[in-house]
């Protein structure tokens, strides 16, 4: 499998009942700006919290000791709990990740638990090295997914978020292009069983001839194979050697005709 970073990387999840998820890495511009969100807000924090220590304190010498100590420990409350906050409360999103619609999930597409978010930001301070995420963002370029050393150790990856499910997405027609039948191709359909899909299993094949040109060569020709492989078996056919993404189209193209004699049989 190619190894070389992409900023569109997929990342493949296979659920329990044999389906595949595909997710997006998110690349270091994404993971950048959202850590910029974050480190804006925890600056205004911190600010924030010194005016008002210093306006409590005075500015004698010994009252600027104690400003000073206060505030290197808020410092590294603040820096450290922020993220464990937010990611743990948001289910792996702070309030970057949440605006660049980032989030973090456990290897396999597990949601992220405490301990996992705990681990990922006590490694923060060593990805921070030697200065500004060096570490980090090495880390980050090398790796294919652009896991950062922090998420290496929990276990993590960090992706793009799909875009949430609103009335007005569900009410677009789905436009897919399909080849059309062959001119001698008879009234019923060429794929037995093919009534045996359901509304999940073609809203699954919709994703992905939706999405197809979105994603690598071989991540694309891995999912093809492996739905194609799915369709055979949910539908009781023998194993076949041919295109995986024409014998989509084609369970696809056929279930309409189906659903047109069906149509036509309880008119």
């Amino acid at each position: 499998m190619n190894a070389t970073p992409s900023w569109r990387e997929p990342y493949l999840v296979v659920t329990p009942e044999g389906v595949q998820v595909v997710y997006t890495a998110a690349g270091l511009a994404s993971r950048s700006l959202a850590a910029v969100v974050d480190y804006v807000i925890i600056i205004t924090l911190l600010a924030t919290s010194l005016v008002m220590i210093a306006a409590n304190e005075g500015t004698s010498s010994a009252n600027q000791d104690v400003i000073l100590a206060l505030l290197a420990i808020l410092a590294f409350v603040v820096n450290w709990g922020y993220f464990v906050f937010f990611e743990w409360i948001w289910n792996g999103q702070t309030p970057g990740k949440r605006l660049l619609r980032l989030r973090v999930l456990r290897e396999g597409g597990r949601p992220v638990d405490i301990g996992a978010i705990v681990v990922r930001n006590l490694m923060r301070a060593i990805d921070f090295l030697p200065l500004l995420y060096g570490i980090g963002l090495v880390t980050m370029f090398v790796d294919r997914y652009h896991r950062r050393l922090g998420d290496l150790t929990a276990g993590t990856v960090v992706v793009h978020e799909a875009m949430p499910l609103t009335l007005e997405r569900v009410m677009q027609p789905v436009v897919v292009q399909l080849p059309p039948r062959a001119p001698d191709a008879p009234p019923t359909p060429l794929v037995p069983n093919v009534e045996r899909l359901t509304a999940a299993d073609l809203a699954l094949l919709l994703e992905f001839l939706q999405r197809r040109d979105e994603l690598q060569t071989e991540a694309r020709s891995d999912l093809a194979a492996h739905l194609a492989a799915v369709l055979r078996q949910r539908l009781a056919l023998p194993s076949g050697s041919g295109d995986p993404e024409r014998f989509i189209e084609h369970v696809l193209r056929e279930y309409h005709v189906a659903q047109a004699v069906i149509s036509r049989q309880d008119g």
